[in-house]
């Protein structure tokens, strides 16, 4: 597909897409926010976007497999020290031949016609390389690496990183399908109730040509095929948002009432402050809290948008915000473990002195909490032990854990690695391969 460019010239979406990546690559930020920061300013139809959008994301999603491709047809040479966008032109030149079915003659003559843009002798390069790629046999390599090692053979034919794979051995049941499942992308959208009931709002997507399936909470649906993608839609982010339905569980398990204090306290983007909000009818306060001024800008006008008018926003460390309050509710940064099928870059990032810090951050993040309100929910988006019930485990002294039924989901470990935790029945977690959400662990606390 091509695209105009501001200029008037027609530009392949691959061009876009391999500059994309090399955003991602070179920041430590999401795909979706590496798209918004280069749509930023361009006028570009929604197809356009959405086949630079489906690039980016298939590409990173498969990136290991990928560069193990392109590393064979590299020969001696390391794949690292490769001028940056053509590395990422070259993963999408693999990712077409290899995985989307375009003919291989195809997808290197396109390649080859953008590096020409960077210079004769990168053209030829690319050409060399996507040549070689083509010849790769895919199939009996992996093969090859599986008499060799299972770990490393199940990393390459799902896509994901080694350590990922040692995580998901010791914490999640039939972990061989959880990472098949994070492969998939499933959508939900919850209506925003503050402005529309969320018949209304199923009323007003299928009018659009979104198909859309009831969940167990009756403000959320599960989009099951669209025409357009519902981001573009109207009523986006104002009468209803994109929300994962466990997203949506961590709010109900907080359950606020109206009239209460509740601080939000790692609060951007605003789904979880948006929620919270509808759930206490409008009334109330709300203190959102976020440490990132340009995150906390952008919530602002989103929550005005959804017709929050109980919110405060604070731009505050929530290590060491405080305030007298009712109820807590920390959504912590987190190792995004199980987010990874919406968010593959978070797949390629992981080290563990960064790990180390984020536990840090989070019992420091739950301390503070236990000196603001005497109920506190404490989630992650992760699948690992040492964030959710080790954290808890470490903090035991600090907070008892208060039984959570929510309809859905498992208990929590109740061991690992010669570690017992006693309230595995009292916390839930989720996972997408069993319920079809992003991986999520949530507890209700109250403070001792």
């Amino acid at each position: 597909m091509l695209a105009r460019a501001d200029g008037g010239d027609v530009v392949p979406t691959q061009k876009l897409a391999a500059e994309v990546l090399q955003i991602v690559e070179e920041n430590t930020i999401s795909a979706k926010e590496a798209l918004r920061r280069y749509f930023l300013g361009k006028n570009l139809d929604y197809r356009i976007r959405g086949s630079v959008h489906a690039y980016v994301f298939e590409v990173l999603k498969r990136r290991n497999l990928i560069d193990f491709i392109l590393q064979k047809s590299l020969g001696f040479r390391n794949l690292g020290s490769i001028n940056p966008f053509i590395r990422n032109l070259l993963r999408i030149g693999v990712y077409e031949m290899h995985f989307k079915g375009v003919h291989p003659a195809l997808a290197t003559d396109s390649a080859v016609r953008i590096a020409r843009e960077v210079s004769p002798k990168s053209a030829g390069f690319v050409n060399a390389i996507l040549r070689n790629a083509e010849n790769v046999s895919v199939e009996r390599e992996l093969e090859e690496v599986r008499r060799v090692s299972r770990r490393r053979y199940l990393a390459l034919k799902y896509f994901h990183p080694e350590w990922y794979i040692r995580i998901a051995e010791k914490t999640v049941p039939d972990y061989e399908k959880l990472l098949e499942a994070n492969l998939r992308q499933t959508i939900y959208v919850r209506a925003n109730t503050i402005r529309k009931s969320p018949e209304n709002v199923r009323r007003l997507l299928e009018s659009q040509g979104v198909v859309l399936e009831e969940t167990p909470v009756e403000d959320v649906f599960k989009v099951v095929s669209y025409e357009k993608p519902p981001a573009i839609l109207e009523g986006y982010d104002r009468d209803f948002v994109i929300q994962d339905l466990a997203s949506c569980l961590v709010t109900l398990a907080l359950s606020p009432e109206p009239g209460e204090t509740v601080v939000d306290l790692a609060a951007a983007p605003g789904s979880k402050t948006s929620h919270i909000a509808a759930l206490m009818e409008n009334r109330g306060r709300i203190i959102a809290v976020d440490n990132s001024r340009e995150r906390v800008e952008r919530m602002r006008a989103r929550l005005k948008r959804l017709g929050v008018r109980n919110v405060e926003i604070r731009v505050a460390d929530g290590v060491k915000f405080r305030a007298s309050a009712d109820r807590v509710l920390i959504d912590a940064p987190c190792s995004s473990t199980g987010s990874v099928r919406n968010y593959p870059s978070v797949k390629w990032r992981y080290s563990p002195q960064k790990f180390q810090a984020l536990l840090r951050l989070q019992r420091a993040m739950l301390r503070n909490a236990a000196r603001m309100a005497d109920k506190i929910v404490y989630s992650t988006c992760s699948i690992t032990f040492e964030e959710n019930e080790g954290n808890l485990l470490k903090l035991e002294d600090t907070f008892s854990v208060d039984r959570l039924k929510l309809g859905m989901g498992l208990g929590g470990l109740r061991r690992y690695k010669g570690k017992e935790f006693r309230h595995a029945d009292r916390v839930v977690r989720l996972y997408p391969h069993i319920h079809d959400t992003a991986g999520f662990f949530i507890s209700r606390l109250s403070v001792l």
